[in-house]
């Protein structure tokens, strides 16, 4: 789809002498008498030109330090959104600061129009399609319907029809005729009607007869329309009725292209423009500018129309020497979710982006074609694997889990063969396991033998918890080699523990913990327990502590804990 919108056309305000030479990037503006609105338009000025040399991320960076001024002015933040989108920021957080220009609203600049196209544009990316029709909704109050919102508004519902949501499809198709007729030589419309069409077949649905009838409308325009975007020619052959026409449609693009979009092979190889060698080596053909990138689906619907064992043969030992990124667009929005690479065939990562918000979920690094080790940012995780899918430790916020050899196994991804012919191996290709995408520190816990922290008492030190069948049995501190705490549970719970407060090498406190936990008039099971504490600061469920400082057996100090929070000090002379 194309984004006329995104194409930001920046008018550089006239003026001299507003800032010294390094720039705001140097530094911050130095406040004057001009007042916060004032400084917040130099920035954006300042902004405007690095926007307009090319320069998006010192844009960015000027623009993040001029934050102090967004209350003043809704352009700072708007400007930063649109920086963040065009460094490949997470769509998060340029949702954060459109929607703080937003909230704002003192535009002098820019306006809310624009602030709620690239709004939904980012919502549409991350799949939220009714937020994204919410915003548009909004849009058309704060100004006059415009192309760009009608085809985001037009994207937003073709996600909506694609994943079931079927109420939209008639409002797709009203909405769908409206931007054609009112906008005819926009291409984008068409272009979101044949994609609309062929994920529909793909999906095991056929487009019904008022669908087809507008692709009929649409195919009419064709010939007009092909100037000004020539890849229609292959997008709508598969529409084409008249075979001769569509090969010739699609002929004359590729022809009349330097570098034919990769999709285009599919449509070329079904209706003979390409013979299966020639298709397959176009596939893999090596490009000088960037490093092979392939799409999964463009891959799989190439082998299928492969005509010979020979064609097939040969993409199969295309594919075993392949080294490059192969992607996958699951839902057919845009928005490819996965990504795979390889290395003469070998595989080497994989990153999986599940909302499409430019923040991965998992990445999956490999050796030898095996997973090694897995990252998984949002939950703060590093999974290392032993031998997959038995997991040798787990990292997970603070804490290492270890479990027994092959006592927890975690296996987020499958593995299928891709393009096999008869005499030649596929290329191994994973596949995520929608129910194994997820750890917690119960799963963790239940499988762990041992499970080291950070001491909540003892700075620099380490904690050692020791479990069966997912319950503590003790634990220990260890400080520069040197036990420091040790503690006796029973069903899970702590009952004493000695420690060495004063680091002098011999355990001189003790203290013992009540039995039971209360909350009000209630008892706390375990889990309960563990949601409520800390870490393992188990401080909170003291008795009692008796401290022997000079090593003569008789404990010179004693608290008493109440549960009332109330604390009891007794001391003993020492003699």
């Amino acid at each position: 789809m194309q984004t006329l919108f995104f194409a930001l056309i920046i008018t550089i305000a006239a003026g001299t002498g507003l800032f010294a030479q390094s720039g705001p990037q140097g530094g911050r503006i130095v406040p004057s008498a001009e007042g916060d609105s004032a400084i917040a338009d130099r920035y954006i000025q300042w902004a405007e030109q690095q926007i307009k040399a090319g320069q998006w991320a010192k844009a960015r960076n000027a623009l993040e330090r001029a934050a102090d001024y967004a209350d003043v002015s809704s352009d700072v933040s708007y400007l930063l959104a649109l920086a963040r989108f065009n460094t490949n920021e997470n769509r998060g957080s340029v949702l954060q600061a459109v929607e703080k220009a937003i909230r704002t609203g003192r535009w002098n600049r820019y306006g809310e129009a624009e602030a709620r196209l690239l709004e939904a544009r980012q919502l549409i990316a991350m799949r939220r399609y009714s937020a994204a029709l919410d915003s548009l909704a909004v849009f058309q109050p704060v100004a006059v319907e415009t192309a760009d919102a009608a085809m985001l508004r037009l994207t937003a519902l073709k996600g909506l029809v694609n994943n079931t949501a079927v109420f939209y499809s008639i409002e797709f198709r009203r909405r769908m005729v409206e931007a054609m007729n009112r906008y005819p030589r926009d291409t984008r419309a068409p272009r979101l009607l044949f994609d609309y069409a062929n994920y529909a077949y793909a999906d095991g649905r056929k487009p019904n007869n008022d669908d087809i009838a507008i692709i009929e409308f649409a195919l009419e325009r064709l010939p007009f329309l092909l100037p000004a975007d020539p890849e229609l020619a292959w997008i709508a052959a598969p529409f084409i009725n008249d075979i001769e026409n569509a090969r010739q449609t699609l002929a004359d693009y590729r022809a009349g292209s330097s570098k034919p979009n990769p999709a285009s092979l599919v449509p070329a190889l079904n209706l003979g423009l390409l013979d299966d060698i020639d298709a397959v080596e176009e596939l893999f053909a090596p490009s000088a500018e960037n490093a092979a990138v392939i799409d999964k689906d463009i891959a799989v619907n190439l082998w299928k129309l492969l005509r010979s064992e020979e064609g097939r043969d040969h993409m199969a030992r295309k594919l075993q020497a392949f080294s490059g990124t192969i992607t996958e667009d699951e839902d057919h929005d845009g928005y490819h979710e996965s990504r795979v690479v390889y290395k003469q065939g070998v595989l080497e990562e994989y990153h999986f982006d599940a909302d499409q918000d430019r923040f991965e979920d998992v990445a999956i690094i490999f050796n030898s074609g095996n997973p090694q080790w897995a990252r998984m940012p949002a939950l703060q995780a590093v999974v290392f694997w032993e031998s997959y899918p038995s997991v040798q430790r787990t990292v997970l916020e603070n804490g290492l889990y270890l479990p027994a050899p092959g006592g927890f196994r975690f296996a987020p991804l499958g593995f299928i063969e891709l393009c096999a012919s008869e005499t030649t191996p596929g290329l191994l290709y994973p596949q995520r396991e929608p129910l194994q995408q997820n750890i917690t520190k119960r799963m963790l816990a239940s499988s762990a033998v041992s499970i080291q922290q950070p001491s909540m008492e003892f700075a620099g030190g380490i904690e050692h918890v020791y479990l069966e069948n997912g319950i503590p049995v003790n634990a220990e501190v260890i400080l520069e080699n040197k036990t420091v705490s040790f503690t006796e549970f029973e069903n899970g719970r702590p009952v004493t523990q000695w420690l060495d407060l004063d680091l002098d090498g011999r355990m001189e406190t003790v203290r013992r913990f009540r039995r039971n936990f209360f909350i009000g008039n209630s008892a706390l099971n375990w889990d309960e327990l563990q949601g409520r504490l800390s870490g393992s600061d188990f401080r909170q469920l003291l008795e009692s502590s008796e401290s022997d400082w000079n090593g003569d057996g008789k404990f010179e100090s004693r608290e008493e804990y109440r549960e009332d929070g109330s604390v009891v000090n007794k001391w003993n002379p020492i003699n």
